[in-house]
């Protein structure tokens, strides 16, 4: 006689993170944009593109997956927080989701990303008063020999060889650019260019993209220092925007202050000063600056700072290339006059790399001294004996002999810790501190772009077509944008209501800032449970939610119904 639990089965589908995900997905209307975009569904189409760009879209921001494991990844979760059917899954297959991308990039991605960013600003209230713009290279391993575009109307970015950010002048790479809000550090506009693009051609455009997204030139773009030329800076400044950025050291009012600072006492004024962010009870940072008498050859404003951090940083490092100069010299001395040093020009040859590879020529000096040394050589070959005579050599040694720069040391010691900012904005508009404190939030763009390659593993890129690749990166970006607004909105719930820190980290340790990443996977174990008897549901549970998880539920304004409890 059978028994009571006979054809029991347990199924368990993965929940994760997809109910902390989707009330942002639904204020940013995102199925609603890629609608208008992609155009309505072919009905022959069983799995219309929409679903699984938005499926991809999911994937990127919470459990990144090349495509060929995507759909792996979704037979595991539960249909509905997919937007999909049972029968749908089984349809997903890297081919159909290989020629969604092909789709989006033929699209009109563009205007769709400007009116969802505009949504966006409006939806989320997103302060875009300042907007900070950074690049960073996208490396390939790749051959990528074809560049010819599929279609001639959609060219591609071209994945070439250029200056790498990530130091691998050996590989190709795609130059990406990313521009986001002093609000949160919340993406609002990128780019992707050629490999071999520099900086100071792409500004332009990007600031006129953005006055189209703000709706006009009342923002400060901030950027690095190949935004200070002649043509972005004039652009910027006869179309009514404001700017700042960094004086580049090629520049001559850097050597012209720099030559001034060495020959007269200046005195700095205490423009800011707090506690060490690093650790308790460090030494405070310290700012202090000096605004430059002189505008620069365009006649904007320059500000000069000095940071204690960086005075202390830059007189490490100079010790450090006189001390591994010294050391190397030494060892080159302990060589000359065997193998390739015998002759002058090979030790000059040698020199020279050392002042290359340490970089200590301003204050390292080096003469050549010539010295005659005598060796003894058997006239004829042979095991020598008594009746063995021998030659009288006599060779040129070329040695090196190593002296400091006092003077040099002392005059660049006057410039350490300063950098110069230049701006259009008047000291009435903009104080120097507010000059500084805008600047320094640039540090944020490079963390999305550290987020971008770390949490959301946008590299390697596991596609052959330049095509794919730039609609890949669309979707990278707005996941990196969802990460942001995560970001933004657990962060504003802890200030609210004082809430300094949250356990996120590994035993329980705290977080005054937490990150989407830490926040996403805190919830990525979560499963739902069903028990079947003779293929009918008897039973639903849950994982039960931890303190912690139900702490940043509420932070984040997600019931905890969404997880049953």
């Amino acid at each position: 006689m059978p028994g009571a639990y006979d054809e029991l089965n347990l199924v368990s589908r993965e929940i994760g993170a997809h109910p902390v995900l989707q009330p942002f997905l639904e204020r940013l209307r995102v199925r609603s944009f890629l609608e208008e975009t992609l155009g309505p569904p072919d009905p022959r189409c069983k799995l219309p593109p929409v679903d699984t760009a938005l499926l991809l879209l999911r994937n990127f921001t919470l459990s990144p997956h090349p495509l060929y494991a995507v759909p792996q990844w979704a037979q595991q979760l539960e249909p509905k927080l997919l937007d999909l059917q049972s029968n749908q899954v089984q349809l997903i297959n890297d081919d159909r989701l290989g020629r969604t991308l092909d789709k989006l990039f033929k699209s009109d991605r563009k205007s769709m990303l400007t009116r969802l960013m505009l949504h966006m600003v409006q939806e989320f209230d997103i302060d875009l008063r300042h907007l900070h713009n950074d690049s960073t290279s996208l490396t390939f391993s790749g051959e990528y020999r074809s560049q010819s575009p599929r279609d001639p109307g959609h060219p591609p970015a071209k994945i070439v060889r250029g200056h790498n950010k990530d130091h691998r002048p050996d590989l190709k790479q795609l130059v990406w650019s990313l521009t986001v809000s002093h609000d949160g550090a919340v993406p609002v506009h990128y780019n992707v260019y050629d490999g071999n693009k520099t900086d100071d051609t792409t500004h332009i455009g990007i600031w006129d993209a953005l006055c189209t997204l703000v709706g006009g030139p009342n923002f400060v773009y901030v950027a690095d220092s190949k935004l200070c030329t002649r043509k972005n800076m004039a652009h910027i400044h006869d179309k009514g925007g404001q700017f700042i950025t960094v004086l580049p050291r090629t520049r001559k009012e850097d050597r012209r202050f720099k030559a001034w600072l060495a020959q007269n006492n200046v005195d700095w004024k205490l423009l800011w000063d707090r506690p060490s962010p690093r650790r308790n009870g460090g030494p405070p940072t310290r700012f202090e600056m000096l605004e430059d008498p002189c505008p620069s050859s365009e006649g904007y404003r320059v500000v000069w700072y000095r940071s204690s951090e960086k005075w202390q940083h830059d007189e490490r490092m100079r010790e450090d290339k006189i001390q591994r100069a010294r050391q190397e010299f030494q060892r080159l001395r302990e060589r000359v006059g065997v193998r390739k040093l015998k002759t002058r020009e090979q030790v000059e040859a040698a020199v020279e790399r050392v002042f290359v590879e340490t970089g200590a020529r301003p204050w390292v000096r080096v003469q050549l001294e010539s010295t005659q040394v005598k060796t003894h050589k058997q006239e004829r070959p042979g095991r020598p004996g008594k009746d063995t005579r021998y030659l009288c050599e006599e060779t040129e040694v070329v040695t090196p002999v190593v002296t400091l720069d006092r003077d040099a040391i002392r005059a660049s010691a006057t410039a350490d810790g300063i950098f110069p900012l230049i701006t259009n904005q008047p000291v009435d508009t903009m104080s120097a501190l507010d000059v500084l404190s805008t600047y320094k939030y640039q540090a944020f763009v490079e963390k999305r772009h550290e987020q971008l390659k770390t949490a959301q593993h946008v590299v390697p890129v596991n596609f052959k077509t330049p095509e794919r690749i730039e609609a890949y990166l669309l979707m990278y970006f707005l996941a990196l944008s969802l990460h942001a607004l995560i970001e933004r909105h657990i962060r504003l719930a802890m200030k609210q209501r004082g809430i300094r820190t949250i356990s996120l980290y590994p035993e329980d340790r705290p977080c005054r800032a937490p990150t989407a990443d830490k926040v996403l996977r805190l919830f990525q174990p979560l499963r739902r449970h069903q028990l079947f008897q003779r293929g009918q549901p008897i039973k639903t549970f849950w994982d039960p939610l931890s303190d912690i998880q139900r702490t940043v539920l509420d932070l984040l304004g997600v019931p905890s119904a969404e997880y049953g409890q």
